[in-house]
């Protein structure tokens, strides 16, 4: 059977044919312009999620890299920060070993007390460093200068918190660059929110100014809670779990602040907290805001009053108290602190152990504050062998700030009994320096070794890209002088099969 083929069907082939070929010339071109195989999805779908795998994961290694470059001058700089420090204890204990000879007299102590209160002021200097408009020893805090004089009393006063700034520098691995300062000059006791902590005490001691907020949940139902007349914590979660909507109220998982919780079924919106009434007591409960989810209050920083409990320091943790060894002039003993359950458990215990001292909360509410009643001698504090109450409470131990200014106190009040006790605080503060500087060793060698080898995956993974979708010059090149061929071939024929007048207006 003989079946006739049509000018028109022979034309249409002919036109698929070099449209075919001009194509593949025109991709060729543009995979040998681009030097990538992988033009569009099509091209190679397998290929391109390994593409796109590759990329996400170099930028997220060149990250790590950013991050590490960027924010190591933080650690390199509280390491100089404690070698200052460090180099000033070591002058102190220098004073303080040559104000006991016997060659030293009051005026000589004097002179002492005198380099010393300069000593503290370049200890100041250093714990209020500051780097890149952050300070480095105020926890997350950074834009409040950690430390500042404790009036009236000895030791510095911390207005930092008790968290340390974190830095990725790999997947699901993260490393401090900095340390809160009351973990190296000075404690901060950070007691824990309780359903029983008063409104009164939260904020620094700045407390809560009362009113109403208004609650919007995540199906779009509100409420306006009123606490004008809310005086605890618990009240105030109270009177937001009775409001009617799918909120409810609680402590948030650090103890710090409140956490309120939807549970929505239906989601049609941001749970919404705003201020009713134009109050400002849910930015002062931290609560003020909006969230796709739950929402985690700020820290509410709570006060320490005498009947804060040991339990709720330490941000809930709560302490283990032992005993302390006691110097005032000729008097010196160990008091037992074991058996406080609360801060007045404490300052009690202290005042009745007839040491001839006075021991108080001290101005900012977080820490306490020890002196002598009587104003010739030192009252010095110091941890028993193997033990670590008074460092933990901030009364002595390792307290950098406290035991530089016992020192100067028994210098220029001429007592040698304080001078000789306070070297044991000196000394443990040397070593809690020495403690946090190995730390931040540890962390900028853990910061040479994560840059080494993210630098080291940015390689392999280019290299694997590279592999996926660049193009191969060579073949590509040849691809298109093959192209090229079968062009002038498809056309030679197609001038032979088809009418002369037909090629002619082709070409």
């Amino acid at each position: 059977m003989v079946m006739r083929v049509t000018n028109q069907a022979q034309q249409a082939n002919a036109l698929r044919n070099l449209f075919r070929i001009t194509e593949d010339q025109f991709l060729t071109n543009q995979r040998i312009a681009s030097g990538k195989r992988i033009l569009a999805p099509s091209d190679d779908p397998l290929g391109l999620r390994d593409v796109l795998s590759l990329r996400a994961s170099i930028s997220r290694s060149e990250q790590f890299n950013r991050n590490i470059t960027f924010n190591r001058v933080f650690v390199n700089s509280a390491d100089a920060a404690l070698g200052s420090v460090n180099t000033s204890l070591v002058r102190a204990q220098e004073l303080a070993v040559n104000s006991l000879n016997g060659l030293n007299t009051t005026a000589t102590r004097q002179a002492a007390a005198e380099e010393l209160d300069k000593i503290i002021d370049t200890v100041f200097e250093a714990a209020n460093t500051k780097v890149q408009g952050r300070f480095l020893f105020s926890g997350t805090g950074v834009t409040t200068a950690p430390f500042q004089q404790n009036a009236g009393a000895l030791g510095a006063l911390y207005s930092g918190d008790g968290n340390s700034l974190n830095l990725a520098v790999a997947d699901g691995l993260t490393v401090p660059i900095t340390k809160p300062g009351s973990e190296v000059f000075a404690v901060d006791l950070n007691p824990a929110v309780t359903t029983a902590t008063n409104l009164s005490d939260l904020n620094g001691g700045a407390g809560v100014t009362l009113g109403s907020l208004s609650i919007t949940d995540r199906e779009g139902n509100n409420a306006v809670v009123n606490l004008g007349a809310a005086t605890t914590v618990n009240d105030v979660i109270t009177a937001i779990n009775g409001a009617g909507i799918n909120v409810t109220a609680s402590i948030n998982s650090a103890g710090n602040g409140l956490l309120l919780t939807d549970t929505s079924t239906t989601i049609t919106q941001a749970l919404t907290i705003t201020e009713s009434g134009g109050g400002t007591v849910a930015q002062e409960l931290g609560i003020l805001g909006s969230r796709n989810g739950n929402l985690t209050g700020q820290d509410l920083n709570p006060v320490i009053t005498t009947a804060t409990t040991i339990a709720s320091l330490n941000g809930g943790s709560g302490l283990t108290l032992g005993s302390v060894e006691v110097t005032n002039g000729s008097l010196s003993g160990t008091v037992d602190l074991s058996g406080a359950t609360t801060i007045n458990d404490v300052i009690t215990t202290l005042n009745g152990a007839g040491l001839n001292l006075t021991a108080s909360i001290n101005s900012l509410g977080n820490g306490l504050d020890v002196v002598s009643s009587n104003a010739n001698t030192t009252a010095v504090i110091a941890d028993t062998a193997g033990g670590n109450t008074a460092s933990i409470l901030g009364i002595g131990g390792n307290n950098v700030f406290l035991a530089l200014d016992t020192l100067k106190q028994a210098l220029e009040r001429d007592d040698t009994e304080g001078i000789a006790a306070s070297l044991d605080l000196l000394n443990a503060s040397r070593d809690k320096v020495s403690e946090v500087r190995a730390e931040f060793a540890a962390v900028a060698q853990t910061l040479d070794q994560m840059d080494t080898l993210s630098k080291a995956d940015v390689v392999t993974q280019t290299d694997q890209l590279s592999d996926i979708e660049d193009a191969d010059f060579v073949e590509e090149a040849a691809n298109l002088a093959a192209l090229e061929i079968a062009l002038q071939a498809t056309l030679a024929t197609t001038a032979r099969v088809l009418q002369p007048t037909l090629l002619s207006f082709l070409s």
